[in-house]
């Protein structure tokens, strides 16, 4: 499943179903895990601005970061568990990607 073509129809207005966001999930674990490898992953790419709108997150932020989002809107984690753009945002630091607020 390629993330970034549902995030391209979820911006444009289809939503995503229950069983995506599930296969969703398992696609951004394996996008994290990917952070600690590889610094040429499609994943930390800036994504287009209508992405990161819909996303709720700052222009110039990576896919990962909205895709992380968008799964947070659309099927929360449990009260008490961290959210998985919180999960992004930490293991980006930890990699030394810049994570700075874009305006």
């Amino acid at each position: 499943m390629n993330y970034q073509m549902l995030l391209e129809c979820h911006a444009a207005g289809t939503a995503i179903t229950k069983q995506e966001a599930e296969l969703l999930d398992l696609e951004l674990e394996s996008q994290i895990a990917s952070i600690k490898v590889s610094r040429t992953q499609g994943c930390i790419e800036v994504a287009p601005d209508h992405i990161c709108k819909v996303a709720s997150v700052c222009k110039g932020s990576c896919w990962i970061t909205c895709f992380a989002a968008v799964l947070d809107q659309i099927n929360p984690v449990p009260l008490g568990d961290k959210a998985r753009g919180a999960i992004v945002f930490d293991e980006l630091a930890n990699n030394d990607y810049e994570v700075a607020n874009h305006n």
